[in-house]
């Protein structure tokens, strides 16, 4: 019962855990759909050469594009979670007073 109040409870945001949660999962999604058109190329082989040597070059390269655009998704998304928890903290008064020199 511990583990599914905590769960419901609001006490700790799950936003962050939840975006590096679904980045891993995006990062398998990818690797998974690049590996079956890789497949699907090297089996088109015997049909049009040119093409299937195309798609085995184009492949690797839109799966490596795909994970970087995951990436800077997920980081402004952390970004966006991390201005909140700032500006949150600078409104009820938790964040610490800047340091004077």
């Amino acid at each position: 019962m511990g583990m599914i109040s905590r769960f419901l409870s609001f006490e700790k945001p799950m936003g962050e855990t939840l975006t590096r949660l679904l980045y891993y999962f995006g990062i398998i999604g990818i690797l998974w759909h690049a590996l079956r058109r890789f497949w699907f190329w090297l089996t088109y082989l015997d049909n049009n050469w040119d093409t299937a040597l195309w798609g085995m070059i184009k492949t690797p390269i839109a799966a490596i594009i795909a994970i970087l655009v995951l990436r800077v998704a997920a980081e402004f998304v952390l970004a966006q979670f991390r201005m909140d928890k700032s500006l949150h903290d600078q409104v009820t008064g938790r964040a610490a007073p800047p340091k004077a020199d």
